[in-house]
């Protein structure tokens, strides 16, 4: 990630944070369900974690949210961020999982 190369840990701790706000909203949204706030993201994780039987996900989506609060309330160091970023990337994996692809509309056998 460029900006933990660069040294920049609240900026890498912002775009971290929004990676996987945006893809549980993606995960969300494949089901139907729009998540307009901070604690509509945190319901939904808590939920995820739930359903899937996964605790996994909890664990990921608190350290992701540390991340958030590290960009307006500094105080994690590089190295801190470069541990949750690996965590982070894992996360983010397991979401893309939970997303459908499109198919193909003019594939005949697309319902």
């Amino acid at each position: 990630m460029k900006a933990l190369d660069l040294g920049e840990a609240e900026k890498a701790s912002a775009f971290l944070w929004g990676s996987v706000a945006q893809a549980l909203k993606a995960v969300a949204v494949s089901k139907d369900i729009s998540l307009m706030s901070h604690a509509a993201i945190r319901s939904y994780a808590r939920k995820l974690a739930k359903t899937l039987q996964d605790e996994t996900i909890l664990h990921a989506f608190e350290h992701a949210q540390s991340l958030h609060s590290n960009f307006y309330e500094t105080g994690l160091l590089l190295e801190d961020v470069a541990i949750s970023a690996d965590e982070v990337r894992a996360f983010l994996a397991k979401l893309f999982k939970l997303i459908p692809t499109e198919k193909d509309p003019s594939d005949s056998t697309n319902p």
